[in-house]
């Protein structure tokens, strides 16, 4: 008897739903200052551009930064990803913070990485600050400090936070 074929039906993200709708344009600027923007900043492929997995595109980059509210503000103001260990949750959450950072257009804008502890809270911070430092286009905006940086031009910042729980 022949395996009956699955068949996966992917949805247009350009669909309406609800209150919200997907901004096409929005996503693809995101991926694009990921693939343009930023390196890898460990490991074979150290220096080499930051080039998102489809996955990575499709379940994370994309929906956060393409969805949005009536009023064109962003829908989703938190999110959880879970990753497995060693597939890149520092380097994407450093991409996604340069990206608040750099490219979101909000003046002033306060940019956090929090953990329990301060080493933990460095971890994704520090990938941030490598990256600012490989990228010519990047430390030309930024000021860089020991725990902290800041886009020059908007005068947002962005910081490593713990709390001892």
């Amino acid at each position: 008897m022949p395996k009956a074929k699955t068949k996966t039906v992917k949805r247009s993200p350009s669909k309406r739903r609800g209150p919200y709708w997907f901004d096409e344009q929005a996503a693809e600027r995101a991926v694009q200052f990921f693939e343009t923007c930023l390196t890898h900043t460990k490991g074979e492929l150290a220096g080499k551009p930051l080039l998102l997995d489809e996955w990575e595109k499709d379940q994370i980059v994309r929906p956060v930064f393409g969805w949005k509210r009536k009023d064109g503000t962003r829908r989703y103001r938190k999110v959880f990803v879970e990753i497995p260990r060693k597939n890149g949750k520092s380097t994407i959450c450093a991409g996604i913070a340069l990206y608040l950072l750099h490219a979101d257009r909000e003046p002033g804008a306060e940019v956090y990485s929090a953990a329990a502890d301060r080493e933990q809270a460095a971890i994704v911070f520090d990938v941030a600050k490598q990256m600012v430092m490989q990228s010519e286009q990047l430390r030309r905006r930024t000021e860089l400090y020991r725990r902290s940086m800041v886009h020059l031009a908007s005068a947002s910042s962005r910081r490593a936070r713990s709390r001892a729980l």
